[in-house]
C-alpha cells in the first residue's frame, strides 16, 4: 500500500499528557476488546452512514474497524492512525493490509488533499485543542470529502457523578460544532445520541473505563489510590477513581462496599447502567458536489 505524500510513521505528539495517554492506551491494548462495548455500539451506529472508498483515514483507530462491508466497489486504502503504538500492533495483526501510522489528530502527518474520507469513533474527545483537529482534517481531506465522527460529549457518565465520583468535563455539542470553520465545512448531519451500556456490578463498570485506557482523563488522580490495592483482599479496583462527595476519600473495603450499595439504586433489568452522550458529526469538506 502506498502512502500519500507527507505521511510519516513517527509520532508527532510531544506533550507529556498526550504521551501519558498513549502509554495508557498501549498498556490496555491486549485487553481493550474485553471492555469496549461502548466503542462497538457507537461504531455500529457511525458506520451506517459511512461509504468506504479511496483513501480512508481512521483517526484513533484502536484495535481497528472492518470497513469491508461498507466498501463501495472501488479500491479502498485504510490508513489507521493512533497515538498508541501498542494499539497499532494489535490492529496490524487483525488487519494486515491497513497502513498503521503513529500520530496525533492535531498534527496529521498527511499531505494536503490526500484523503478521501475520515472516520473516527470515540477518539477526538482526547484532543487538547479540538479546533486544531478539525483544521487538520479539513487540510488533508480532498474537496467534497466527508468526515464521520463520534465524540464523547458533555453530560456523559452522569451515574458516576451522582455517586460522587469525579469525572472529567467533556465539551458540549455546541462547543464541538463551533470548532468547525464554516468556510471549510458543511455540517450536514449533527446529532447528540445517548448510549447506555450495562454491567453486572460496579467493579466491572469501572473497569470498562480503566480497561480501555481512558481513566487517565476520566477521573482525577486520587491521593488515596495506594490505599485500595486488590492484593489486600478488597474487591475495589485499584484505579484512578476519587470520591469527593458525600463519601470523601475511599479508605478501604468499608467505603468501597458503601459505594457499591449506593450504585445499586441505579440498577435496571439489564444491569448497572452507564450512559454516554455521543456527538455524531457527518461533515463535508467544501469544494465538491453535494
Amino acid at each position: 500500500m502506498s502512502m500519500p505524500l507527507g505521511v510519516s510513521v513517527n509520532s508527532h505528539q510531544s506533550a507529556s499528557q498526550v504521551e501519558h495517554i498513549a502509554e495508557r492506551f498501549s498498556a490496555a491494548a491486549k485487553h481493550y476488546q474485553e471492555h469496549n462495548c461502548l466503542q462497538r455500539l457507537s461504531g455500529a451506529s457511525l458506520l451506517q452512514g459511512f461509504a468506504a472508498k479511496g483513501a480512508i483515514l481512521d483517526i484513533g483507530a484502536g484495535p481497528g474497524t472492518d470497513f469491508a462491508n461498507r466498501a463501495m466497489g472501488e479500491e479502498m486504502r485504510v490508513y489507521a492512525l493512533d497515538i498508541a503504538q501498542g494499539m497499532l500492533q494489535q490492529l496490524q495483526a487483525t488487519f494486515p493490509s491497513y497502513l498503521c501510522v503513529c500520530g496525533n489528530a492535531e498534527q496529521l502527518p498527511f499531505a494536503d488533499g490526500s484523503i478521501d474520507s475520515i472516520y473516527s469513533n470515540l477518539a477526538l474527545q482526547w484532543c487538547q485543542d479540538f479546533s486544531a483537529a478539525t483544521s487538520e482534517m479539513a487540510r488533508v481531506l480532498k474537496s467534497g470529502g466527508e468526515a464521520h465522527l463520534s465524540i464523547v460529549a458533555e453530560g456523559s457518565l452522569a451515574q458516576l457523578s451522582h455517586l460522587g465520583l469525579r469525572v472529567n468535563g467533556f465539551l458540549s455539542l455546541e462547543s464541538l460544532k463551533a470548532a468547525f470553520d464554516t468556510s471549510d465545512w458543511q455540517l450536514f448531519d449533527v446529532q447528540l445520541v445517548p448510549m447506555t451500556v450495562y454491567f453486572q456490578d460496579l467493579k466491572t463498570l469501572l473497569y470498562s473505563i480503566k480497561g480501555v485506557g481512558a481513566s487517565v482523563q476520566s477521573f482525577a488522580q486520587s491521593s488515596v489510590q495506594s490505599s485500595m490495592p486488590e492484593e489486600q483482599g478488597s474487591d475495589m479496583p485499584a484505579s484512578d477513581f476519587h470520591s469527593h462527595s458525600p463519601l470523601g476519600k475511599l479508605r478501604g473495603r468499608r467505603d468501597w462496599q458503601a459505594l457499591q450499595q449506593r450504585a445499586e439504586q441505579f440498577r435496571e433489568t439489564q444491569g448497572l447502567p452507564l450512559t454516554y452522550q455521543i456527538a455524531q458529526f457527518r461533515v463535508r469538506r467544501h469544494g465538491g458536489s453535494v
